[in-house]
């Protein structure tokens, strides 16, 4: 009985988390693509491709500067004040190391990457090393109370105001500095809120004892994550040289317009699993069972979201590129196919830091930067569509291989994996095919773009609405039954006001 109980009390968990931080993440995204889509006409394709390789830099230091501390603290079983202080005070002291590396070897860093011109710029960003260190403490405090809701907020206030002020920059001709200005302000409002509302006062402590045991889990998590930020970003430190920042911003565009909201749809999923998850891991049964409904239903998704980003690839570059970037079309849809695994691979990422699986997971990620990195040195032969289709072959292939290591390490075997996947996609029998017809013969204009646009929508309720049992009986009776109930529930309550 209080198993059953403390399940519920998860799933509860789960289904309130993920409520409160998908409110967030819509308006968040909303913020987001309508800064997107002003910076796309005000900047270059030179802005975005130094800015895509100054950051490019920055995120694989910022690996150093946070040390996995944070999910060591949701992991962390029992929390003490004692071991708070030790997580903060390893934290700052990291951070500064690595903002004071960073900041030195800035002019090195940028002339092996692109040219001079990116040294200032690097240098300014090294101060946001240390601010992400202390940020990301705070917020794993308050991603272990379920705080969902209010860690949404304080990146929703902070995207707010230096989205606004970045847009202001840009439009006075700052060109890429609008947006170095933007990523900097956002760091420093992060850390104050959060500071501000997670409500901890914080020492300096450092014993060996807990030095060791966060350590013992932060540590391979760490290097995990560098070759994670490495095999995220080597595609964007490479092409400079490859090709050139130019090649580098038009790539980049289209690439950082899928994994925006690819990541703020992730996130949703990732902030309300882990915790949940880091609960469960000793009983491998009920992880089991989470495992093949959640890989069942993130597959659902993947693959409708694939397909409309894919499909209605030159709508969106009309609407939040503009017309000078429609040249793009073909790297937008390619890019789009990455999709597809997206969420699995976020998935297993969750599952092995849930089940403290780090060691493993920095194997996998040596794996993926390999991987990747010989893709990117074939497809660039090919100019930046050859670098694209490689991206999204390497990425496919690495995060297939560890869903299905999560798989086995819960008992299922690969063929069971698969199925659970190729199940999922089955609908996609009657979609496809209807897409496919409508992107290829209807005009690729403004007018034929809405009209596959609103095919791609009838098709989706059509099968979502009307034919449940074709998407699967675990979505019938985990999803569509409730969102029926809900929509009945809310036409029941709506006639009854309007007999009274």
């Amino acid at each position: 009985m209080s198993i059953n109980n403390n399940q519920a009390s998860n799933t509860s968990k789960v289904v309130k988390g993920m409520s409160s931080q998908t409110v967030v993440t819509l308006v968040l995204g909303v913020v987001e693509i309508v800064s997107f889509s002003i910076m796309s006409r005000l900047l270059t394709q030179d802005d975005f491709g130094y800015y895509a390789a100054i950051t490019a830099i920055t995120i694989v230091f910022s690996t150093f500067s946070e040390t996995g501390i944070g999910s060591a603290i949701i992991q962390q079983k029992e929390l003490t004040k004692r071991y708070v202080d030790n997580a903060f005070t390893i934290s700052f002291l990291f951070g500064s190391f690595i903002s004071l590396l960073l900041f030195v070897l800035a002019g090195p860093l940028s002339r092996s990457v692109a040219d001079e011109s990116m040294k200032f710029p690097l240098m300014l960003m090294s101060g946001t090393m240390l601010l992400h260190c202390l940020s990301s403490v705070n917020l794993s405090l308050m991603h272990r109370k379920l705080q969902f809701l209010r860690i949404g907020s304080i990146k929703l206030v902070a995207q707010v105001i230096t989205t606004g002020i970045a847009i202001f920059l840009a439009y006075k001709g700052m060109g890429y500095y609008a947006i170095i200005t933007k990523a900097i302000l956002y760091s420093v409002l992060v850390y104050i809120l959060s500071l501000f509302l997670c409500k901890t006062k914080f020492g300096f402590a450092l014993d060996k004892g807990t030095f060791k045991r966060i350590f013992s889990f932060s540590g391979w998590l760490m290097a995990s994550s560098l070759f994670r930020n490495l095999s995220h970003e080597i595609d964007r430190l490479l092409m400079p040289r490859l090709l050139s920042v130019t090649a580098l911003g038009a790539y980049n565009r289209p690439k950082d317009f899928v994994e925006q909201m690819s990541s703020k749809l992730n996130g949703i999923f990732d902030s309300a699993l882990f915790p949940v998850l880091s609960s469960l891991q000793d009983n491998k049964k009920a992880l089991e069972s989470a495992y093949r409904r959640s890989l069942f239903l993130m597959n659902v998704f993947a693959l409708l979201v694939t397909m409309g980003f894919m499909f209605n690839s030159e709508l969106l570059i009309r609407i939040f590129f503009g017309e000078q970037w429609i040249n793009l079309r073909s790297v937008m849809l390619v890019i789009s196919c990455s999709l597809l695994f997206n969420f699995d691979g976020r998935l297993a990422d969750c599952y092995l830091r849930s089940l403290a699986m780090t060691k493993q997971q920095f194997y996998f990620r040596i794996f993926e930067t390999v991987l990747k990195t010989v893709g990117v040195l074939i497809g660039f032969k090919w100019d930046i569509i050859g670098v694209a289709i490689s991206v999204v072959i390497t990425n496919s292939l690495a995060k297939l291989i560890k869903i299905f290591y999560i798989g086995v390490n819960l008992d299922l075997k690969i063929i069971q994996v698969l199925g659970i996947i190729v199940t999922s996609w089955r609908y996609g029998v009657l979609m496809i095919p209807i897409c496919v017809v409508a992107y290829v013969f209807l005009p690729h204009t403004w007018g034929g773009d809405i009209l596959n646009a609103i095919i791609y929508i009838v098709i989706t309720l059509v099968v979502f609405f009307f034919l449940p049992n074709l998407v699967g009986k675990q979505y019938h009776d985990d999803v569509y039954v409730k969102v029926i109930a809900f929509i009945n529930k809310k036409f029941h309550l709506r006639g009854h006001k309007n007999e009274i």
